[in-house]
């Protein structure tokens, strides 16, 4: 979440998220999930069948009409790529029994979850062949420098092969530099994200870099109506 400050400009969720009241996480996180659907419609639209991603916390989760929202704003397509909510790890680990009838839920209309910063909490390792998701997500704590420190670069391998043990994608955060994310395509990495990759934008300027994309690929993108 961003949001427009007259004076301040831009805030980020930290100046604005922790004092928030649960009736308002709730409805930010309607907005979002809504929001990341639509866009999922337009790349649909221009061809493109992308699995999007939304941070949602788990006792808002727990309140939303997640499946309703899903079936008024999802690609009609069959073949629809579905979504990936991130949950933070303390929260499933805090209370799995809930965790997995969530994802249980989310299942039917093909949402699934994802383990957030994993590798903050000490009990996860123990606990994660119970913890119900789809995607692990390595702490951008371990990420950085992975491509030459000598301790981060054993635990990203170690996170990443869990995931791999469980049958699970593993999806780095937070690479920066190219070394980094070098060590962690060697490594088995299936995904990553940060800044090296691409920095936040809006919706239109995504697209346009895909149109760029593809048409130096000798391809051209589906005009979306809207």
């Amino acid at each position: 979440m961003r949001a427009r400050h007259p004076m301040h400009g831009i805030a980020l969720p930290g100046a604005f998220m922790p004092e928030a009241e649960e009736s308002s996480v709730i409805k930010l996180s309607e907005m979002a999930l809504t929001s990341a659907l639509k866009a999922g419609l337009t790349f649909s639209k221009l061809g493109l069948n992308l699995r999007l991603t939304v941070n949602i916390p788990v006792n808002a989760l727990e309140k939303m009409r997640v499946e309703e929202i899903v079936r008024s704003h999802r690609p009609i397509a069959s073949k629809w790529a579905g979504l990936i909510i991130d949950v933070p790890e303390e929260q499933i680990v805090t209370d799995l029994a809930l965790a997995s009838d969530l994802a249980k839920r989310l299942e039917r209309c093909n949402v699934r979850l994802a383990i957030d910063d994993f590798g903050r909490g000490t009990s996860s390792l123990a606990r994660l062949g119970e913890m119900p998701f789809h995607e692990l997500k390595l702490d951008r704590s371990f990420v950085a420098d992975c491509g030459s420190d000598k301790v981060n670069a054993p635990l990203c391998k170690t996170v990443i092969d869990l995931a791999h043990n469980y049958g699970r994608v593993a999806v780095a955060m937070g690479i920066e530099k190219a070394a980094d994310a070098m060590a962690l395509v060697s490594m088995g990495c299936d995904y990553g994200q940060g800044f090296l990759l691409g920095q936040p934008m809006p919706e239109e300027r995504f697209i346009s870099l895909l149109r760029q994309r593809a048409g130096a690929n000798g391809r051209e993108l589906a005009t979306a109506d809207k």
